[in-house]
């Protein structure tokens, strides 16, 4: 190092060869030590060069200090480290780096199912709580993304939409259980909001549930999502849905399913083209493709009573998991048949 202070750098190192002596010049010291590493390396010299001792105490302070101040710099962040917080929107911010640290979590779908990991959370938490951001709407802004990506098909954990939608109803309708809680009334219209594109989707994903959930499969996802069917029909927090009401739509769904089913299965072995009359089918044909159609019937069948037999409906003021969990007492049984 040298003590010249030229124009474009703050930290130097020379390199000689053959009697010529070149002078370069970094913005940060590290990058400096970094670089006489890899001449070092390079030339294969016999003595290695080792950085002056810089005294430790006020002045090593201060250099670390100025260090992180000429790295803001370099990376353009200075302005925004500068900037005063109360000048910024923060609930538009948060809600900015809350869904795009979802989208970089859903890069792995099968692995993350929308939750986040403990390291995002951590972030997320201290942001809320440093820059004042409302929960009821750090959670709606969640539940609006996860929903966007459900509705595209992408599988999203139905106990995690329970467990946001609970968290916001509990302000909406006024019952937190600490009994502190304000709303404010652009989030009461986004919860209704919400609510009405959840249960259309509650209603396909039933409706269609051999394909939302193949196999069963994420293992009590449907469960999950007749649990959090009856939580959306609720009109309030305390008030259970009458169980009429639930069967009713759970009935509907089934029918519609039953009927999907069996037009696909249809279509599969052509059925009613063989019996419409239009084309020339032999009765043999007739009668095998009614044979395939009903053994596929007897496998789609077998798959709903191996698969999707049994669904709980949990108390409906407890998310999945809750001091009502399904297989206590608070439950009904609804066998899913097509």
């Amino acid at each position: 190092m040298v003590g010249m202070d030229p124009e474009g750098g703050r930290f130097f190192f020379n390199a000689v060869r053959e009697g010529e002596s070149i002078l370069y010049a970094t913005e940060d010291e590290n990058e400096s030590h970094q670089w006489v590493t890899a001449l070092y390396r390079a030339t294969g010299q016999a003595h290695k060069p080792t950085p002056p001792v810089m005294p430790q105490g006020k002045n090593s302070t201060l250099s670390k200090i100025q260090g992180d101040a000429d790295k803001a710099k370099k990376h353009g962040m200075d302005k925004y480290i500068g900037a005063d917080p109360v000048r910024f929107d923060h609930h538009n911010l948060f809600r900015i780096l809350q869904g795009q640290t979802l989208e970089y979590r859903l890069v792995d779908p099968y692995c993350s199912l929308g939750w986040f990991s403990p390291g995002q959370i951590f972030v997320l938490d201290e942001y809320q709580a440093r820059y004042g951001v409302r929960g009821c709407y750090r959670h709606l802004c969640y539940l609006e993304d996860l929903l966007d990506r459900a509705e595209k098909g992408q599988m999203i954990d139905p106990t995690l939409i329970h467990y946001s939608f609970a968290f916001c109803a509990s302000y909406v309708h006024g019952n937190r259980p600490d009994g502190v809680g304000t709303v404010l009334a652009e989030e009461k219209e986004c919860f209704q909001h919400i609510k009405e594109r959840l249960r259309v989707l509650l209603e396909h994903q039933i409706t269609n549930f051999m394909y939302c959930f193949p196999f069963g499969r994420p293992e009590g996802a449907l469960k999950a999502t007749l649990s959090l069917l009856e939580r959306v029909l609720m009109k309030d927090i305390v008030t259970p849905v009458p169980p009429g009401e639930v069967r009713g739509m759970i009935k509907k769904c089934l029918e519609n399913a039953a009927l999907l089913n069996y037009t696909r299965l249809s279509a599969e072995t052509r059925i009613e083209e063989d019996l419409s009359g239009e084309n020339a089918v032999s009765a043999t044909r007739k009668l095998d493709d009614l044979i395939h159609l009903a053994e596929l019937c007897v496998d789609l069948l077998q798959q709903n009573e191996e698969h999707h037999a049994e669904a709980t409906l949990g108390n409906p003021s407890d998310p999945p998991g809750g001091k009502h969990s399904p297989g206590g007492k608070h439950h009904d049984k609804c066998e899913e048949t097509s």
